[in-house]
This record gives C-alpha cells, structure tokens and sequence, in this order.
C-alpha cells in the first residue's frame, strides 16, 4: 500500500496544489500571473490573459486566477495552477514574507502587494517566500478561491 505524505514528516513538506487546463488569450509565458479573458470561442471563462489592466477581462474582474505553469501561444490549450504553494512567479516589486499579493497592473504577467497600487483588487494568494523586484526568487502561496473546481 502507498504511503501518501501530508504532514512533513522526515522534513519534507507536501504542498498541495491545484491545476486547470484552459485557452490562452493572447501569448502567456511561464510564470505570468493570469485572470479570466474575455474570449468566448472554446466557452465563457475558459480564457485566461494577462491581468495586467490593459488586456480586456471579464468586466468586473479584480482578482487574478493563477499562474501559468507552461509558455504557450494564443488560443493554446495552457496549464494555470489554480491553488497551492507556487515558485513560477515574477515580482513587479520587492514583496516581504506575509503580505497579500495581486496581479501587477503595470507590468504583464508580475505578481505584487496589494498595497503597491493605487487600485481596487482582491489578493489570490500569499507571499510565503520573499522576492526581490523584478525576479523570480520567491514563492507564494494561491488561494483556493473555487472558481475552477
């Protein structure tokens, strides 16, 4: 019988995560923080674009949905991680341990606090590994907020 591994024991700690396939709306790269497009051509919300207040969302879209896992082309099928611990991610900032964090309004695809921009977002994860700006040298932890299951 297989032995499943949750609690950390022997120092290795099980981080759940959640994945979803869905279509790019627009050239995605692996890392970008992404939310729910406004393409409807394979089904309403099965399209993910960057969140970065210049690609048309879903109105009333202020929260991003994930990160994608994959460098895909427009109208690609891509993976996007939906929930759990994540390493893929690029700071628009310097973000410390603890702090909430939103899609990057002004740079495509970057994650940041919630309070380094002037605007009304709601936070999809936690920063559970500080970054430096502009790389890729932490972690966050992504809400499970249910939208995909």
């Amino acid at each position: 019988m297989a032995i499943h591994k949750i609690d950390g024991v022997d120092g290795v700690v099980n981080y759940p995560k959640k994945f979803v396939t869905l279509y790019a709306q627009g050239a995605l790269t692996k890392g970008d923080v992404v939310g729910i497009g406004t393409t409807v051509t394979n089904g309403a919300g099965l399209h993910v674009a960057h969140s970065d207040g210049g690609t048309a969302l879903v109105t009333g879209s202020i929260r991003a949905v994930g990160i994608v896992t994959e460098t895909v082309a427009d109208g690609a099928e891509v993976q996007v991680q939906v929930a759990g611990y994540n390493d893929m991610a690029t700071a628009g900032g310097i973000i410390v341990y603890a702090a909430e964090v939103m899609f990057d309004i002004a740079t495509p695809g970057r994650v940041i606090t919630t309070t380094a921009r002037s605007i009304t977002v709601k936070p999809f994860g936690i920063c559970v590994d500080a970054f430096t700006s502009g790389n890729a040298d932490g972690a966050i932890m992504i809400y499970d907020h249910g939208i995909y299951g």
